[in-house]
């Protein structure tokens, strides 16, 4: 049977979800403990109805303040990128090559674009995670299941949903300071929140900034070098495009006029590599300041006044090797340094300058103003206006005009330009001067602007004296209609095409989008109720009008004991940059399946393709990676999907919770790119390049490298170059896995001790890259993630384990992280690692309270664990976006409370 009691149904169901800190939680939901007439009705995650209590049929893990200080993180980014059900691969600070600054989450491995994240309910535009500080936090929800019925488009992977501090009275100081223990990778934050309230309403306002200095590759004995293997031995090699130039034709294909001696040779890869590692950050340093507030007025007893603000700046920065003519630009026979007399493709490090410094100065901004209350009947009503935007100001240094240095190259055409200083020699070290410099470099300087306006109303009440077995039913109505524009204006220089590698043409786009929905929730016996939904969805791009549903259902056959189950189907419209983001060149890791063909265990038709590409059987490269084109697609269509949770909850009045959850979640007409190891891959192992997914290699005309001798799919450096992998409706995914959480607490001692173990098993993660092609399995693999388009761990287990003890004035906390291995998904037995190793990670902290104060100290990575090599990596020798490259953290942090 159901309790009548609310405030304990609130604890027994907060208890439920999996929190550590359900008092907070349950505080929340309840106004006044006196009569169920003065308990205040809120609204959960996952439903627009307000109720009493926390009770959902869909799975939901709530963090307090609390939790997120006892982490040490003193990022969201950190914190939620921890979650169990996050996987697959993420933005963050671990992420130098490709980085805009920004940090994700993606639940389920499913891309950070089909997990909605808001603040209070309410979209922002950039979905940036470091635009929401800490400080201003008053907890987490995280609804692990498909919301497109309640939020809308983005929500088939599930939501994010911070819960700001709105009741906040005095004054709390924070400050904290982190270092690693190689004395490298500061961190600083400091926060102010104050508050004041009176019987009428609240004001809250949060000051946040922090600063993350930089940590380099070079620093890390893991990544110190970039490794590649020969004969069975790790090597310390590097980039191909070195310092005094590697150069090609027909003839002369990977061949150096060697430094010491003058004379032309072949290529060595551990003699001559160039290290980019040393002059490449790891973790990438940025400083943010926020400032936030909100304020609530009551107007009459029935109607109050709200508004919410929100500014936050940050300046980030990335860092990668100095700029290379990659293109492999043509040094003509008649250029008096040419050392074969012959036309050459030469690809040359420019090590003469500091390196490619890529800059973000960016800026979030979020205003809501509105109304709520209640009408006679005790119908909930609450208007809105929510208004957020961003400017994204770039800056990046060390950029070439390739224009210029094909110049400096041909002495005609040095000749003909008055600008040009001299004919370059470009094959030997040094050479390059300052005066070349400022005539060759360029920096590049484009704008990215989004805007998101978004008008919404909302009912919630009950159907009056009617009531069913189980008690009175519950409904709630809406509307919401967004705006949302999109504006990429490239750099002056970059439009004429005249900076490499960067995309010239502005892009810029709009929609608007009409959405109505529905909620019931019918308490069809004392032990039973079921729950439904539905939205209706208008595009202004879209043909049809959508329409997508939820059904859910709670029954309690003993008291304690909860069984739940949901049936949703979604639905995502393409998003704003999925459509309007510039076609812009990367350089994507992948695994060439013709290096050292002749002797490995490939198959007779990646030998046959190997060797038609007129490759020698011993073909080794200088660089894993490709020249890839990604950008917008204005034709895309909606992705779809099915999704299905059951689970079961235990709570007992001991102090101890359980909860099973299982989850299976298809999508279909997936928006995402094939990936460059699957479309390198799959060419090379169809009969005569017979599969369509060689269609997607353009080769090198399209990024404009110097071509191959003999493969119309590669650059002269051998590199598969010119895989074209704008967004497409092309992929179906299908994953499946169990959630699971057990807390218990209970006195020890003087004391109080509570412990907590939440994670989740992945059991399938598949999907079809496009029709016709083979299902990747990539559950416990290491494969592209379609949404990032890079490599990532998709661990078959990821599990966070937590034990406090509290006693008088005194606290610890010890925190355990693990995430099993992931396995090479295009292993091969010539590798000397096919496994990205499991890994433990152990966090401690200790904290003492002071009448107003509270004083910790805390280690993250106690044992300084190190991500592991595998031999088809990232970045860094390692899956970079999977693993914490850092190393150990210790900190120290003060909070003062007035």
């Amino acid at each position: 049977m159901y309790t009548n009691s609310k405030l304990a149904k609130s604890v027994r169901l907060a208890l439920a979800f999996g929190v550590a800190s359900t008092a907070t939680v349950a505080g929340n939901a309840i106004a006044q403990e006196e009569g169920a007439d003065d308990v205040e009705k809120i609204s959960v995650t996952g439903s627009r109805i307000k109720r009493t209590d926390m009770e959902s049929a869909s799975p939901i893990s709530v963090f307090s303040a609390e939790d997120i200080e006892a982490s040490g993180f003193t990022t969201l980014e950190n914190f939620v990128q921890a979650v169990p059900a996050m996987n697959g691969g993420a933005e963050g600070s671990n992420v130098n090559n490709g980085s805009r600054g920004f940090a994700t989450a993606s639940l389920r491995g499913l891309g950070s674009g089909r997990t909605l994240v808001l603040i209070n309910g309410r979209r922002y535009a950039s979905g940036d995670l470091n635009s929401i500080p800490v400080s201003f936090v008053e907890r987490v929800e995280v609804l692990r299941d498909g919301a497109s019925t309640i939020y809308g488009s983005d929500a088939i992977a599930g939501v994010i949903n911070f819960i700001t501090k709105r009741d906040f009275e005095g004054v709390e100081i924070t400050a904290q300071h982190d270092v690693t223990t190689e004395n490298d990778g500061e961190i600083t934050k400091f926060a102010v929140t104050t508050g004041t309230s009176s019987d009428k309403g609240n004001v809250v306002l949060a000051l946040e900034y922090s600063d993350r200095n930089a940590i380099f590759q070079g620093d890390r004995e893991f990544a110190e070098c970039p490794i590649f293997e020969r004969n069975g031995e790790k090597v310390c090699g590097g980039s191909g495009t070195i310092p005094y130039g590697q150069f090609f034709n027909a003839n002369y294909s990977g061949h150096v006029v060697d430094p010491m001696t003058g004379e032309v040779r072949p290529f060595d890869q551990a003699v001559d590599g160039f290290n980019y590692a040393t002059t490449s950050k790891m973790q990438t340093p940025q400083q943010v300041f926020s400032i936030n507030g909100s304020a609530t007025y009551e107007i009459t007893n029935d109607t109050m006044v709200f508004a919410e603000g929100g500014f936050t700046n940050r300046k980030s920065d990335q860092l990668m090797a100095p700029e290379g003519t990659f293109w492999a630009p043509l040094m003509p026979a008649t250029n008096p340094y040419n050392p074969v007399g012959e036309d050459i493709f030469v690809a040359r490090r420019l090590r003469e300058t500091a390196g490619r410094e890529f800059t973000q100065d960016f800026s979030d901004y979020r205003m809501v103003f509105g109304f709520e209350g209640y009408f006679d009947n005790g119908v909930s009503w609450d208007l809105a206006y929510n208004y957020a935007r961003y400017v994204d100001a770039r800056l990046d240094n060390g950029r070439v005009n390739p224009t210029r240095i094909e110049t400096l190259l041909d002495p005609a055409k040095c000749d003909d330009d008055a600008a040009c200083p001299e004919v370059w020699n470009i094959l030997e070290a040094g050479t390059l001067t300052d005066e070349m410099i400022n005539y060759a470099f360029v920096p590049n300087s484009p704008i990215v602007r989004s805007t998101v306006k978004q008008l919404m109303g909302n009912l919630s009440g009950d159907f009056g004296t009617f009531e069913l077995p189980g008690g009175a039913p519950m409904w709630a109505a809406g509307f919401e209609q967004r705006w949302e524009d999109y504006s990429n204006t490239p750099d002056g220089a970059a439009s004429i095409g005249q900076i490499y590698s960067v995309a010239g043409d502005p892009t810029q786009g709009q929609f608007e989008v009409t959405e109505f929905y529905g909620e019931v929730s019918l308490p069809v016996l004392e032990t039973v109720s079921i729950s439904a939904a539905v939205r209706s969805t208008d595009y202004s791009f879209l043909d049809d009008r959508a329409t997508n549903s939820k059904i859910g259902v709670e029954w309690e056959p003993l008291d304690g004991l909860l069984l739940r189950t949901t049936v949703a189907d979604g639905f995502r419209a393409p998003s704003i940059t999925e459509l309007f983001a510039p076609q812009a060149e990367t350089n994507l890791a992948y695994n060439d399946p013709c290096e050292n063909y002749g002797s490995s265990n490939v198959s007779q038709t990646v030998k046959d393709n190997c060797a038609a590409d007129g490759l020698p059987g011993n073909f080794e490269l200088s660089s894993n990676q490709s020249s890839t084109v990604e950008g917008g697609n204005t034709e895309l269509e909606p992705e779809e999907s099915e999704s299905l949770t059951a689970g079961v909850v235990y709570t007992h009045d001991s102090g101890f919770t359980a909860a099973l959850d299982y989850f299976d979640i298809e999508i279909t007409n997936g928006i995402g790119t094939v990936g460059t190891d699957n479309v390198v891959n799959g060419c090379y192992s169809s009969p005569d390049f017979s599969s369509p997914l060689c269609d997607f290699i353009e080769g090198p005309s399209l990024t404009g490298d110097a071509p191959h001798p003999t493969s119309p799919y590669r650059s002269a450096l051998g590199t598969v170059a010119g895989v074209l992998l704008v967004n497409e409706n092309l992929s179906t995914f299908q994953t499946s896995g169990v959630d699971f959480d057990f807390s218990y607490s209970m006195p020890m001692g003087a004391g109080d001790l509570s412990m907590r173990v939440d994670g989740t098993w992945l059991n399938e993660y598949t999907y079809l890259p496009y029709e016709g092609a083979d299902v990747v399995e990539a559950a416990g693999k290491v494969a592209a993630d379609q949404w990032e388009t890079t490599l990532a761990v998709f661990p078959e287990w990821r599990t966070n384990i937590g034990l406090m003890y509290t006693a008088g004035d005194f606290s610890l906390n010890w925190t355990s992280r693990y995430q099993s291995e992931g396995e090479d998904i295009f292993a091969s037995e010539d590798n000397l690692d096919n496994i990205a190793d499991s890994i433990w990670y152990h966090d401690v902290q200790g904290t003492y309270y002071m009448k107003n104060y509270s004083f910790t100290l805390g280690v993250r990575n106690l044992l300084d664990e190190e991500p592991p090599y595998i031999t088809n990596n990232q970045d860094m020798n390692t899956i970079n976006q999977s693993y914490d490259v850092a190393g150990r953290y210790m900190y120290a942090r003060v909070t003062a409370k007035f």
